[in-house]
């Protein structure tokens, strides 16, 4: 019989590290996040007393299998009229042995939770919407138990449809709602959730809609800037110049960058900053590298004021501007390439100029055998978001699991969303603040041309850090 590898889909499912005990960190403003100002490894041996260690820790379990053959997934594409009609979706078939995994079985006791999942299940984003349904059904069955009910509703990728589906699972008793996915719908729904007195894991990246019990688990950009501008400084890079286009996005990288950069030795020596809709980037770009002054001197010495370069866009506009970089000879190596969670875009590995660039994300490594699980039971490759919906799934059963003694409406109470000690999922560990945004722990990743490497590898833990 086929045995499947030790799969992080199961093993690196959302643990429970600390809910219930231990101190809560105070948080200040949107730009104070804690992440390392030097490479991991001397982050480590400098912290290691204080590294708030997981309780319960998937790598510690490297003994548990599971057998591909007996998965029986249900199928996520079943019509929305059965969804609706369907007051508990039953859990997969499982085997006795199948029911292991490294979190402590339900009690007998343990509160009876619904948990509400509100993904775009037709309309313009449906594939999406039920690649996270997929996702999450994955998550039932590695961690999922019989007092845990998931109930998937649709939000038509619409408002006015996010609202009438969060009044469906809050008429059905929902404790927990995960999702939506896009900003306007979050904030559609936040009023009716808020009246509820019902938290929100949303899975959008808008971080203007957090707050007020409304936690935001998609990839910000603040860590990320945070991350890869502490390291460049750590490696001889900190004469950073910014590079993007006039908008919400690069104006929080900016600050982000210029607060980063001066807590850690570093400089942001140049801002150019260019109209959205600028389509012909050449003279932007002589302008930004020199170009007139360095070809006087036949690009003898590379003099530009600044010995990195961060660019925060991603897709096309990225390897337009590499190939300006390198048609205004740039070198990449001097002038290091530094990105976000945009860059996490295989495709990049294809543009010369990007080749040694670096930027943050999670691990790729950690959802490699959630990717393989998901292509082997769906027949397809998983988008990159489906693995919110899974640790997002993950958290609320384990949360549910370990909540004896508490009501349902105590299983999502903010002391145990906003746990310090946080949660370690598939794209790494990660904690909400109190402010709703989510903290992750990081890795630096370079391009090459054979694929990304990580060069700085993501913590395991959060630092436990004394704040007033």
């Amino acid at each position: 019989m086929k045995k499947m590898p030790v799969r992080l889909v199961c093993l690196l499912s959302v643990i429970l590290l600390s809910a219930c005990t231990g101190q809560r960190e105070q948080y200040h403003s949107p730009w104070d996040f804690a992440q390392p100002s030097e490479n991991r490894s001397q982050a480590e041996s400098r912290n290691a007393a204080t590294a708030m260690e997981p309780q319960i820790d998937w790598r510690n379990h490297a003994n548990i299998r599971h057998d591909l053959e007996r998965r029986q997934p249900r199928d996520a594409r079943k019509s929305l009229e059965m969804i609706e009609v369907e007051s508990e979706r039953q859990q997969p078939t499982r085997s006795k042995s199948q029911t292991q995994n490294p979190v402590a079985a339900a009690s007998v006791k343990a509160t009876k939770v619904k948990v509400a999942l509100l993904v775009p299940m037709s309309g313009k984003h449906k594939e999406l919407g039920n690649a996270m349904l997929n996702a999450a059904q994955l998550a039932l069955f590695d961690v999922g138990s019989e007092n845990f009910e998931l109930m998937p509703r649709d939000t038509k990728g619409t408002p006015n449809g996010a609202q009438s589906a969060i009044r469906s699972a809050l008429n059905d008793g929902a404790n927990l709602v995960l999702g939506p996915l896009l900003s306007d719908s979050v904030k559609s729904i936040k009023p009716v959730a808020r009246s509820a007195n019902i938290p929100v894991i949303s899975f959008s990246t808008d971080w203007n809609v957090a707050g007020r019990d409304t936690y935001i688990m998609g990839f910000l950009p603040f860590a990320q800037v945070a991350r890869i501008s502490n390291y460049a400084v750590s490696r001889g890079h900190g004469q950073v110049a910014l590079l993007g286009p006039k908008g919400e996005y690069t104006r929080m990288v900016d600050h982000m960058l210029a607060n980063s950069l001066r807590n850690n030795g570093g400089r942001l020596v140049k801002k150019e900053i260019y109209p959205p809709a600028t389509t012909d980037l050449s003279q932007l770009m002589a302008r930004f590298t020199e170009h007139e002054r360095r070809e006087a001197s036949d690009y003898k010495n590379n003099d530009l004021p600044y010995n990195s370069i961060m660019i925060p866009v991603g897709g096309q506009t990225i390897k337009t501007i590499s190939t300006f970089l390198g048609h205004y000879r740039v070198d990449g190596q001097q002038v290091r390439l530094l990105g976000t969670g945009l860059w996490d875009d295989p495709s990049l590995t294809k543009e010369p100029m990007l080749a040694g660039a670096w930027f943050a994300a999670p691990d790729p490594n950690l959802r490699r055998d959630f990717e393989r699980s998901y292509r082997e039971t769906y027949n397809e490759k998983p988008p990159r978001l489906a693995s919110l919906a899974y640790d997002g799934t993950a958290l609320a059963a384990i949360l549910a699991q370990n909540a004896d003694g508490l009501s349902a409406r105590q299983v999502y109470d903010r002391s145990r969303l906003t746990s310090s000690r946080g949660f370690a999922g598939i794209d790494g560990v990660f904690r909400f603040r109190p402010d709703g945004l989510i903290e992750r722990g990081l890795a630096v990743i370079e391009i090459r041309k054979n694929g990304p490497a990580i060069i700085d590898p993501a913590p395991r833990a959060f630092m436990s850090s004394k704040r007033t």
